[in-house]
């Protein structure tokens, strides 16, 4: 490779999305070298340990150039094969049986650190195409971002009975690498293409990782000394040494304080301290899908008499859309005209104000906001986008790095803390293809920045996905956290969506009057202050991160004030000098 690191594009993939697609790593020649191997073998496994020259290849894949030079980044120097490549294909797998991985429980073995800028993941299978796969062919799938899931995986969601939109089938050329994260969840579905099915499946892991046993005479043996026939099973199990096939996987004791027994499934036994609680109302594959993906769609919750008021008080105050500005932020592919909005919807006279007044506090609608932020959530900004045929997409905004507590994500004890989460009811169908929301799921917990080409949609490496919904849908998604925005509007019927905001009750949005000192103090306690300690007696307000103002600055030993501003700041009460000017100003007033 002719640099030394992966680019931020390819480290936000894979953070992200657990997975990485490198097309064209092999030539055609390789790729017919490969293939004729295969033909010429006498079954669909050991190519390692085939005849020369038929197993050459093969070996020259375990250790291809740019599949080190990746794996390095992604494992970690030191990696190494954990078992023999193998064929994915209906002939060698059980295409019926659920997909593997997940990332809960965890597996320490298997699973994605990152930690001050330092990745390890633990299990990486990188998967060679040797022959093309289309779109729909079936074969190798995967869910994306559960590498990083913290709920445990719904049965119907592993089976495939009912995926919610989840599993993916990665198409890839003939020629290409993919590699996966080992706690991905996994599998194998049954072959649609028309051509051969070809991929070739190596799996690495770190360095200290334990997973399989090798193949060689030795890892038959039991080395355990002789002295361990005179002590308990249960003693043996706690001396057992690893990497051998009687210690793989590791034998397990079962223990509840008092006494101790190996219980011969070897099945994993690591006590909670926590339960499920089938008494918290969640359902358990949308708490599944919201902690995986950011966003939510919440089906068929207006029906046709609430839709058509709403839409009909629209259409009365139609005079009142006023065009926002174009939000497109320089990109080509989301260009267009400026975004026609209606505001005070609350506040519209009777009967029209009422299908917006139903939707505060509405039970289903506040139950999920409830238990993706916790309670005490205030909502604001209520909003009709009304989007017509032309009008510019918003460039991709906000994700979970860099880290703002504000409008930030967190799962800790069976809870998602979404300090931000923003619904919009939707009026009218959106189309796929046409615009309209569009996010990439799982960057509520990205660690790296948001490439350029996400940010403007023209090159997100399939990452970006425009939501399709119905009439009477309510999307939710984490607002701040997940990186989202809109595709330009092409449907020649206008789009009809209610954007709601709700904030958490840990941290303010939007800043306000009791933001300044004399108002949540008093004049009389902020009597003499400087402009630096006035600056701290301010209100809560908006954190836009290192752009908030005012801000203190230590320079030559003193204590500055800071007031210059970034674009990111638009509280309106932010101030833009000095505020102990402004206390002055007020007191002289009142005089």
């Amino acid at each position: 490779m002719d640099r030394e690191l992966m680019s931020n594009e390819e480290n936000y993939c894979f953070d992200v999305a657990g997975y990485l697609h490198i097309p064209g790593v092999l030539n055609q020649g390789e790729v017919n070298v490969l293939n004729q191997a295969l033909d010429e073998g006498e079954h669909a496994d050991g190519m390692l340990g085939w005849p020369s020259p038929l197993r050459d290849p093969f070996r020259d894949l375990l250790v291809h150039p740019q599949l080190v030079w990746f794996l390095n980044q992604i494992v970690g120097y030191g990696f190494r094969l954990d078992r023999q490549p193998e064929l994915l294909s209906d002939v060698t797998y059980d295409v019926t049986a659920p997909l593997v991985g997940g990332n809960e429980p965890r597996d320490p073995a298997r699973a994605y650190y990152f930690q001050n800028g330092c990745r390890y993941c633990q299990t990486v299978r990188a998967i060679w195409a040797l022959e093309d796969v289309e779109e729909g062919d079936g074969g190798f799938v995967l869910v994306p971002c559960t590498h990083k899931v913290n709920v445990e995986t719904p049965d119907d969601i592993a089976t495939g009975e009912d995926d919610m939109g989840l599993t993916f089938q990665p198409t890839m050329m003939a020629g290409d690498l993919f590699l996966v994260a080992g706690t991905v969840l996994q599998g194998m579905r049954p072959w649609q293409g028309e051509g051969p099915q070809r991929l070739l499946s190596y799996e690495y892991v770190g360095r200290a990782a334990m997973q399989s046993a090798g193949t060689g005479p030795k890892v038959k043996e039991d080395p355990s000394p002789e002295w361990h026939a005179e002590i308990t099973p249960e003693q043996r199990a706690s001396l057992y040494r690893p990497d051998y096939e009687y210690s793989s996987p590791p034998p397990v004791i079962v223990t509840d304080g008092e006494t101790v027994k190996v219980d011969e499934s070897r099945k994993v036994f690591h006590p909670s301290f926590y339960i499920r609680d089938p008494n918290s109302g969640i359902d358990e594959k949308e708490f599944y899908f919201w902690e995986l993906n950011g966003y939510m769609i919440l089906r068929g919750v207006m029906d046709d008499e609430w839709l058509e008021k709403a839409n009909e008080a629209i259409d009365k105050f139609e005079d009142r859309i006023v065009v926002e500005d174009e939000l497109s932020r320089g990109s080509k592919v989301l260009a267009g005209t400026g975004r026609p909005a209606l505001g005070g919807l609350l506040e519209l006279p009777e009967p029209y104000c009422e299908p917006f007044r139903k939707m505060v506090a509405h039970p289903p609608v506040e139950h999920r906001v409830t238990w993706m932020g916790g309670s005490g959530a205030r909502m604001s900004g209520e909003t009709a986008f009304c989007s017509v045929k032309g009008t510019s997409g918003h460039a991709l905004h906000d994700s979970g790095e860099p880290m703002y507590p504000p409008m930030g994500y967190q799962f800790q004890n069976g809870r998602s803390y979404s300090e931000a989460v923003t619904t919009t009811w939707q009026l009218r169908d959106v189309e796929p293809d046409l615009g309209g929301f569009a996010c990439v799921p799982g960057s509520h917990k990205a660690k790296y920045p948001m490439p350029p080409g996400v940010h403007a949609c023209d090159d997100h490496m399939g990452l970006v996905k425009q939501l399709v919904m119905k009439a009477g849908d309510v999307l939710f998604f984490a607002d701040g956290a997940m990186t989202h925005g809109t595709t330009a509007w092409k449907n020649p019927i206008p789009r009809r969506g209610i954007l709601i905001k709700y904030s958490s009750r840990s941290f303010h949005r939007a800043g306000g009057e009791m933001v300044h000192p004399w108002n949540r103090w008093g004049e009389d306690l902020l009597e003499g202050m400087t402009d630096a300690q006035l600056t701290v007696m301010r209100g809560t307000d908006r954190d836009a991160r290192q752009l908030n103002v005012p801000r203190l600055e230590v320079t030559d030993g003193q204590v500055e004030v800071s007031y210059e501003r970034g674009s990111a700041l638009y509280s309106e009460v932010a101030p833009q000098k000095p505020v102990v000017d402004e206390l002055k100003k007020r007191k002289d007033l009142s005089k």
